[in-house]
C-alpha cells in the first residue's frame, strides 16, 4: 500500500513548533542563569509570544491543502502572516504596559532566541528524514 504524497509537507511547521517551545524553558533558564528572577520571567513571556505567534500561523497556513486549493493556501498564509504580526505587535504591548518589573532586554532576547528555532528546523527535518 503506498503513501499518498502531499503536496503541502506539515512536518516542518510541526518541527518548528516544537523546537520552539522546546525553547522556552531554556530561555528561561539562561536568563535566571545569567541574571535573576525578573530576567527569567521576561524572557519566559517574550519567548511565549513568539511561540504562540508562530502557532497560529502554522494552524492557519496549512488548515487546507492539495492542488485545486491552491488559491485557498495563499489565501491562509497572508491571513496567518497578518495575524502573526497582530499577535506579537499586542503581545508586546500588552507585556510592555502591564508587566512590573520587567527587563526588556531579557523579554527580546527570549523572543528573538525561539525566533532563531526558524533557522534550525529545517536542518533538523532534514537530518530526521535521513535517519528515516
Amino acid at each position: 500500500m503506498s503513501q499518498t504524497n502531499r503536496l503541502i509537507d506539515r512536518r516542518l511547521a510541526k518541527a518548528l513548533v516544537y523546537l520552539q517551545a522546546l525553547m522556552i524553558p531554556v530561555s528561561a533558564l539562561i536568563a535566571w542563569v545569567l541574571k535573576d528572577t525578573t530576567a527569567a520571567l521576561s524572557a519566559t513571556l517574550g519567548a511565549l509570544l513568539c511561540w504562540l505567534a508562530s502557532c497560529y500561523f502554522s494552524w492557519q497556513s496549512f488548515r487546507a491543502a492539495g492542488a485545486r486549493a491552491s488559491k485557498q493556501v495563499l489565501s491562509n498564509m497572508y491571513r496567518g502572516l497578518m495575524g502573526k504580526f497582530a499577535i506579537v505587535i499586542v503581545g508586546f504591548i500588552l507585556i510592555l504596559s502591564n508587566v512590573k518589573p520587567l527587563s526588556p532586554v531579557a523579554l527580546f532576547c527570549g523572543f528573538i532566541l525561539v525566533q532563531a528555532m526558524s533557522w534550525v528546523a529545517p536542518f533538523w527535518v532534514a537530518r530526521q528524514q535521513k535517519r528515516v
